[in-house]
């Protein structure tokens, strides 16, 4: 299974560096998220799961998520922001890359592997270090291999010349 294709993963850049603009602004700004009956009410249960407990995972990255009534698969929206997010993650540390998570009760089981895999990925260093070029360098060409990587699930970075 793989973690995502054209059609359920976006990104986009952002201007927000507070928590919860960052969020509207990558349900917003990710084209992913146009399919979604009503974006404002997932917005709201993405926003109550956030009060619960922070998603910001370390190593500048947050993972938030919410359901939605209907769809007909998991929708992943990646916000980008060079300058860092005010994200409250346990390591206290910026947040650069923002994952947004749709899903409904009824696709459970590909929201626990889309999330598998995507934490997966994150903890290898090779990703962490792509993750690295996207956050400094915001540009296209690290974001399109982030992108490619995750869709072929294969998780080491091509090198840069």
């Amino acid at each position: 299974m793989k973690i995502c294709d054209k059609e359920s993963l976006a990104v986009c850049l952002l201007d927000s560096v507070n928590k919860d603009e960052a969020i509207v602004e990558v349900v917003e700004r990710c084209s992913i998220f146009s399919t979604v009956a009503n974006r404002s009410s997932f917005i709201r249960h993405v926003m109550a799961r956030e009060r619960l407990q922070s998603t910001g995972i370390g190593h500048g990255i947050a993972i938030a998520h919410g359901t939605v009534k209907v769809l007909d698969h998991v929708h992943i929206g990646l916000g980008i922001s060079c300058p860092g997010i005010a994200y409250g993650s346990f390591d206290h540390l910026p947040v650069h890359l923002l994952f947004v998570i749709a899903s409904s009760s009824a696709l459970q089981g590909e929201y626990v592997a889309s999330l598998s895999s995507l934490l997966r990925a994150l903890q290898s260093e090779e990703v962490r270090s792509l993750l690295v070029d996207l956050r400094h360098q915001c540009g296209e060409q690290p974001v399109q291999e982030f992108l490619s990587m995750m869709e072929s699930q294969d998780f080491t970075p091509h090198s840069h010349q």
